[in-house]
């Protein structure tokens, strides 16, 4: 059974038509779509979590277990009321660290993981140290960041 020459014209017309549309949306890199100061901000909030005691005390544990070189350091949201976890860091590779850490979206050895859940103008965050094998969801809180009236990200209570 053959279709009229006109229904098969008008099928790659439409063909044609949808992947016309469809072109300019596939074509638009995942990079092309990240804010360069959306991620210097999260990259500010990372820097003064990890000024915070408890992510200190696990760079240090890492170091003094002979870890050379710069710690990784895997940051997550947690979104409880939608059931999610998700990265921080759109890029693939995020330019945030600091002096003995490198913030990262795989990690390849032993890290340090940072659990952020949105609260009120800040996050309460929990940290961890972690291996690439063995990750936990996180548990509890262990302090909580706000920005203070100049824009800075501060400790604050639980």
């Amino acid at each position: 059974m053959h279709l009229p020459l006109e229904n098969r014209r008008m099928k790659r017309l439409l063909l044609l038509a949808l992947l016309a549309l469809a072109a300019p949306g596939c074509m638009r890199s995942r990079a092309s779509l990240i804010k360069p100061e959306e991620e210097a901000n999260k990259c500010e909030l990372v820097r003064a979590l990890m000024r915070e005691r408890v992510p200190q005390q696990i760079l240090s544990g890492l170091s003094a277990d002979g870890h050379d070189g710069l710690s990784q350091v895997l940051v997550f949201l947690r979104r409880p009321e939608q059931a999610m976890l998700e990265r921080l860091f759109a890029a693939d590779e995020p330019s945030c660290g600091g002096t003995n850490y490198k913030v990262v979206q795989q990690i390849t050895t032993e890290a340090v993981v940072l659990f952020l859940q949105p609260r009120g103008t800040g996050y309460i965050y929990d940290a961890q140290r972690a291996t690439p094998d063995a990750l936990s969801l996180g548990g509890e809180a262990k302090g909580a960041m706000t920005k203070d009236d100049g824009g800075a990200w501060v400790s604050s209570s639980i």
